[in-house]
């Protein structure tokens, strides 16, 4: 049995490989795949010295088929010189985990029959790709809530912009809706005519499976789906006739986690309340206590929270989220909104909307909220602060190594979908 420090030491190696990749693929623009081009860089690692033998002039094939000027990866394709026992299983793996296509020995073997990097039936089937023009008419907003990363701002805001919503109240027994044998909406408070919700819970899988039986997605009378068990909802809610559009806010992993810590010592509403943690050292909690480590990864692929997230889960993880997902980051919340309104098809322009974004996000809360995205030392739950670069820091990015990661790489897909996004406004 691998013991606690093995563990964390297994922990650390594992975030110093992936970092290194990911200084590697920064340098090199790896991110890319290069373009097929009639000449090529030829890389080489050797155990061996080379001697300069004096020689002058390359054979023809080095001469003209291999690239001597500056990167461009764009324009170029990459040749590795493959020497037994000189590293080159390793540089293979690296690559693997760096999304790159590659042309090795395993592309032609029989076994594989199809894309070791293809998604999972229910992402592949049941989500429309982010290059498909959305038509809002006609499909359903799936939007995964991940614990303290602004979920609980962004189903407020669609409340307010008159988005019918089916999330936990919906099935509420205060409402007397939890019993009906099909889907129905309803306006649960009277002072608040915009509330509008169906009469489902799509937090649980309990709830979700409820949902599935009597018809949700089929009914088209929920906008927008809010769910915690992401890989669990898609799969249970929606088919290949009933797509859905994925939707994410997402936050640094080791803020979330902080925020999490601390929210539920005191957040008595909730069904994870943890008293017990009042006053516990963070590292303590971090080693001992906390149970959804590497939460993104595990909750992408379907797995449990005690489960072991490995390598693969994160490849595939990636892979997922870019080709399927609408990504927002927490401490860009009006942006990140401003899109998936472009998406869903809201006018964000109009009095109504504009009512509703100076309510969440020209408010002192909104401030508060986007301060403690950036680790400022503001909050709307105020608790101390974990700096970057700190122990309490770095044991919880090594401990969260592949959301950590994965995370980094949503943070560049952000940026990557700003155009294909507003292109969709045109």
């Amino acid at each position: 049995m691998i013991n606690g420090h093995n563990y964390l030491k297994a922990q650390v190696g594992i975030a110093c490989v992936v970092c290194l990749a990911y200084l590697v693929a920064s340098v090199f623009n790896l991110h890319q795949n290069p373009v097929p081009s009639s000449r090529r860089r030829l890389f080489q690692i050797s155990v061996e010295p080379k001697t300069d033998t004096g020689e002058s002039e390359l054979p023809a094939w080095a001469e003209h088929h291999l690239v001597d000027e500056s990167p461009n990866s764009s324009k170029e394709a990459v040749s590795f010189e493959d020497a037994p026992k000189s590293g080159g299983i390793t540089t293979q793996r690296l690559n693997e985990c760096l999304g790159q296509t590659l042309a090795n020995r395993l592309g032609a073997d029989p076994r594989f029959g199809r894309n070791l990097c293809a998604l999972p039936p229910w992402a592949e089937n049941y989500l429309f790709d982010i290059t498909e023009r959305p038509i809002p008419s006609k499909e359903t907003a799936l939007f995964w809530h991940i614990p303290k990363s602004g979920g609980t701002t962004a189903k407020r805001l669609y409340e307010c912009l008159g988005q019918t919503l089916a999330n936990r109240l919906g099935a509420d027994p205060r409402f007397g809706h939890h019993k009906d044998k099909e889907i129905v909406t309803f306006q649960p408070f009277q002072t608040e005519p915009d509330v509008i919700f169906v009469n489902v819970d799509t937090t649980t899988k309990k709830g979700i499976l409820r949902a599935a039986e009597i018809g949700l997605v089929a009914s088209k009378k929920a906008d927008i789906i809010f769910t915690m068990d992401v890989q669990f909802a898609v799969d249970h809610l929606f088919d290949a006739e009933h797509k859905g559009r994925i939707f994410a806010l997402f936050r640094n992993p080791v803020d979330r986690c902080v925020s999490k810590f601390y929210y539920l010592q005191t957040a008595t509403w909730e069904r994870t309340y943890r008293p017990e943690w009042e006053g516990m050292d963070i590292i303590e909690w971090t080693t001992n206590h906390n149970l959804d480590e590497n939460f993104l990864v595990k909750k992408i692929m379907g797995k449990k929270l005690g489960d072991h997230a490995k390598i693969g889960d994160l490849i595939i993880a990636k892979e997922i989220v870019r080709r399927r997902f609408i990504v927002g980051l927490m401490n860009d919340m009006d942006e990140s909104i401003r899109r998936f309104n472009i998406v869903l098809g809201l006018d964000y322009a109009n009095e109504r909307g504009q009512q509703c974004r100076e309510e969440y996000f020209g408010s002192k809360d909104h401030r508060r909220l986007q301060d403690d995205a950036a680790g400022s030392a503001v909050n709307s739950n105020p608790h101390p602060k974990v700096l970057e670069g700190t122990p309490e820091y770095n044991l919880i990015a090594e401990r969260n190594a592949l959301d950590m990661i994965l995370y980094n790489y949503i943070v560049l897909l952000y940026d990557e979908q700003r155009e294909l996004i507003n292109s969709y406004d045109r």
